[in-house]
């Protein structure tokens, strides 16, 4: 663990709720390293991050090494400045969403030049109005195109589940009788 703001080529500032999924449910860090590269990268927790973390009764050291050991990526501890609190205050007024523990942590973000990643839809809303780059676990495109894919036995599968005695009643008229044969030539 790093103390400070270092640079590298991939650097991300992990939001409170984040860190908090990948220390209870370890397949979302891992989820997270198969969708984003963070080969040579630096995770950051901002002061507020630790703060809130703290106040849940959660031990941020876990958290960092949990997140440490399933992305590969370093995690630093970064702390608010002065500069970052009159920013936090300034996007607080611009942007609806924003509550004063987000502010802080977006604030940090933009002073860093990381991308953020949070499951909150209201941080992430106001990072995109700030122009910060931004994202968010539960709209990763794996579960995009698992929503956007379909086979044609979706709709089989759809109606199994919907009324499973008309399916099973069409299953049972495909289904080869005995002494049946699959006639291959019927296939071409």
């Amino acid at each position: 663990m790093k103390s400070g703001v270092n640079r590298s080529q991939n650097r991300f500032t992990f939001d409170t709720c984040v860190g908090i999924k990948a220390f209870e449910t370890p397949n979302v860090g891992s989820l997270l390293a198969c969708r984003v590269n963070f080969i040579d990268s630096e995770i950051h927790f901002s002061s507020q991050s630790v703060i809130e973390a703290k106040r849940l009764g959660f031990n941020v050291d876990a958290i960092s090494q949990q997140i440490q050991k399933a992305t590969g990526a370093s995690v630093t501890f970064g702390k608010i400045s002065a500069q970052m609190y009159d920013d936090a205050s300034y996007l607080e007024d611009v942007c609806p969403t924003l509550h004063c523990g987000d502010s802080q942590i977006l604030a940090y973000t933009r002073a860093t030049g990381t991308t953020l990643i949070t499951c909150d839809r209201g941080l992430a809303q106001a990072a995109k109005l700030c122009n910060v780059a931004v994202i968010n676990p539960d709209l990763l495109p794996c579960d995009q195109i698992a929503r956007k894919t379909k086979s044609k036995y979706s709709g089989i599968v759809r109606k199994a589940i919907r009324k499973p005695q008309v399916v099973k009643q069409k299953v049972k008229k495909l289904a080869l009788k005995k002494g049946q044969k699959i006639v291959w030539r019927s296939f071409n």
